[in-house]
C-alpha cells in the first residue's frame, strides 16, 4: 500500500513538472507556426544583421532581453533607422513586432539596433508564418474570382469543381501538420538542450 501511494506520488510529481516545462513550450497561438528562433547580442548604437528567406506572410517578433534592441527590416541586407533604409520598422520599449506581407522581395534584411541607453542588449527574434494572413489572401482571391464570375463560366467551374476540392482539403491539412511538426521540434529541443 505504502509503494502504491508513493509511486502515485510521483507520477503525479512527474506530470506536473512535464506540463509546466511543456506550457513554455507548447505554441498556443493557432494563427501562427514557428519558423525560426534567433537569440543575438548587440551593443550601443551598433546593428545586428540577419537575413531571413522563408517565403509567404511572416510575423517577426523581436523581445529584448536586456537592454532596448529595435527593429528594422528592409528589402536589402543593411537595414537602417533612417526613414529611407528600411522598408518596415519597430522600435518600441518593449516587444517589437512587424508583419511581412507574402508578395514582399525575399531575402529579407533584418537589423536589429541596441539602443544607446544600453551598454550591451540581448534579444531574441522569433519568425512565424502568419495563417491568418494566408487565409485572408485565399478569401480575397476567392472574392475576386467570384466578381469576375459570369453565368457562361459557372457551368464549366462547376464541373471541375470536383478536382479543386479535393486540393483544397490537402492545403487545409498542410498546417495542421506544419504544427504538429513545430510541437515536435519544440519537445526534441526541450530534451537534447
Amino acid at each position: 500500500m505504502r509503494r502504491e501511494f508513493i509511486l502515485v506520488l510521483l507520477g503525479i510529481i512527474c506530470i506536473s513538472t512535464f506540463s509546466s516545462l511543456l506550457s513554455g513550450y507548447v505554441q498556443i497561438d493557432t494563427n501562427k507556426i514557428l519558423l525560426d528562433t534567433v537569440v543575438g547580442q548587440v551593443g550601443s548604437g551598433n546593428f545586428s544583421y540577419w537575413q531571413l528567406g522563408h517565403s509567404g506572410p511572416l510575423l517577426i517578433e523581436l523581445t529584448s532581453l536586456t537592454g532596448d534592441a529595435d527593429l528594422y527590416v528592409a528589402d536589402n541586407i543593411r537595414p537602417g533607422y533612417e526613414v529611407d533604409q528600411n522598408n518596415f520598422s519597430s522600435a518600441t520599449c518593449g516587444p517589437d513586432m512587424v508583419n511581412i506581407p507574402a508578395d514582399f522581395p525575399r531575402p529579407i534584411g533584418l537589423g536589429v539596433f541596441g539602443h544607446w541607453s544600453h551598454s550591451v542588449s540581448d534579444y531574441s527574434i522569433q519568425v512565424f508564418l502568419d495563417v491568418s494572413a494566408v487565409m485572408s489572401e485565399e478569401q480575397v482571391a476567392a472574392i475576386e474570382r467570384a466578381q469576375r464570375h459570369t453565368p457562361e463560366k459557372y457551368d464549366t467551374e462547376r464541373r471541375s469543381k470536383g478536382n479543386t476540392v479535393s486540393r483544397k482539403t490537402e492545403d487545409a491539412n498542410k498546417p495542421r501538420f506544419l504544427k504538429l511538426l513545430n510541437i515536435l521540434d519544440m519537445i526534441f529541443e526541450m530534451f537534447v538542450m
